[in-house]
């Protein structure tokens, strides 16, 4: 019985090799210089990676060069330079951070004279922008893949920053369109959730191109209905969706005024993990009007922090007024400010606009429909 055993196993083995030489024959009868498919069953060769605590390190043995893009690119060019060894074929591996390695596709280039460049388009992974990682490997002759070199390449994501006053039922004080519903706040959030937005704040901006579809819900003046937005907030948090939010204060506000949001109120909200609390000044001063920039852009800082014990990193200018003063005075306490300039924020390279946010205006008349075109992002 056991030599039957063996012997079975010995065949499986054979075949199998068999499989593989026939299907290696197969792609080095392929005559065309660029070709892909959508999903990979790659066989990597390992040479014997150098460790560190046990771990490989990778050493490159290429550079993987990707043309210039500007922030409306939807496809680049990419090439493998400095071979440190002849290759007759590059397959790229590229897959999509947010999607994670099972969106992962692969691309071959046999043009060694244009150093196996081809031409990579958005529209291979339904237009989706975001960070793309890139793998270059070497198909060697026993049809083993080598992984020569690694890099990513960056389409830039739009972005809507929501921006919200009020979170209430309109009775009559104030300005009607500061004011939406709670139901209305509600049904807005359940439509991110439900079609799989990111919910980020200006701690996380690093992870912009990461993920799917994200979205900063922010909050302006601090009002003390804002709690009606922390408590739908919380409902519809679960184990998959995680919400948060931005609320900027006016740190002179604190504690003094009964329509404004306390130290306890501020305290529970940022120990949620939903919340993270920012600056809208320490009046709501007009802020190309004013000169003592040091009370409106410092002191309010450094009070908030007080507060919530975290870092503040943003700013909201009251009433959107923003000259290139006021813009010098503000990086030198914080890294974003968001205007009300409308629209979705997208990174150009322009000077300063990390401090010239534009943001989608969410008002008492806005409906579902509206509120879903402008949060659409491609």
């Amino acid at each position: 019985m056991n030599k039957l055993i063996i012997f079975a196993l010995i065949s499986s083995t054979i075949l199998v090799g068999c499989s593989l030489k026939e299907a290696n024959a197969k792609m080095s009868k392929e005559n065309k210089q660029f070709t892909h498919s959508k999903k990979t069953l790659a066989i990597i060769k390992d040479d014997s990676l150098p460790e560190v605590d046990n771990r490989p390190i990778f050493q490159p043995k290429a550079t993987i060069s990707i043309s210039p893009i500007t922030f409306q690119s939807t496809n680049a060019s990419i090439t493998t330079e400095e071979l440190k060894e002849n290759v007759s074929e590059i397959r790229y591996h590229i897959w999509r951070k947010a999607d994670g390695p099972e969106s992962i596709k692969t691309f071959s280039s046999t043009d060694p004279a244009n150093d196996f460049s081809f031409l990579f388009d958005t529209n291979e992974f339904s237009r989706k922008r975001g960070e793309y990682q890139v793998e270059a490997y070497a198909v060697q002759e026993d049809g083993l893949e080598k992984l020569l070199a690694k890099s990513t390449l960056t389409f830039q994501q739009h972005v809507p920053i929501l921006m919200y006053h009020a979170i209430d039922e309109y009775n009559g004080l104030g300005l009607r369109e500061l004011f939406v519903s709670p139901a209305n706040f509600e049904e807005q959030m359940r439509y991110l959730k439900d079609h799989g937005y990111t919910f980020l704040t200006f701690e996380r901006w690093g992870e912009i191109n990461k993920v799917n579809k994200p979205v900063l819900v922010t909050f302006d003046d601090g009002m003390k209905n804002n709690l009606n937005a922390f408590w739908i907030l919380q409902k519809l948090q679960d184990e998959t969706f995680h919400p948060a939010a931005t609320e900027y204060v006016i740190a002179g506000s604190i504690d003094n005024s009964p329509s404004q949001l306390s130290s306890a109120d501020i305290k529970e909200m940022v120990d949620s993990g939903i919340f993270s609390i920012q600056s809208h000044t320490m009046s709501h001063a007009d802020l190309p009007k004013v000169t003592n920039f040091e009370e409106e852009l410092e002191s309010s800082k450094e009070k908030i922090e007080q507060v919530t014990g975290r870092p503040v990193i943003a700013i909201a200018y009251p009433f959107g007024h923003v000259d290139p003063a006021v813009v010098e005075e503000t990086k030198k306490y914080y890294q974003y400010a968001t205007t009300t300039q409308p629209g979705e924020f997208i990174e150009t390279g322009e000077p300063d606009e990390m401090l010239l946010m534009k943001r989608v205006r969410i008002s008492n008349s806005t409906t579902i429909n509206q509120f879903a075109a402008a949060v659409q992002s491609w």
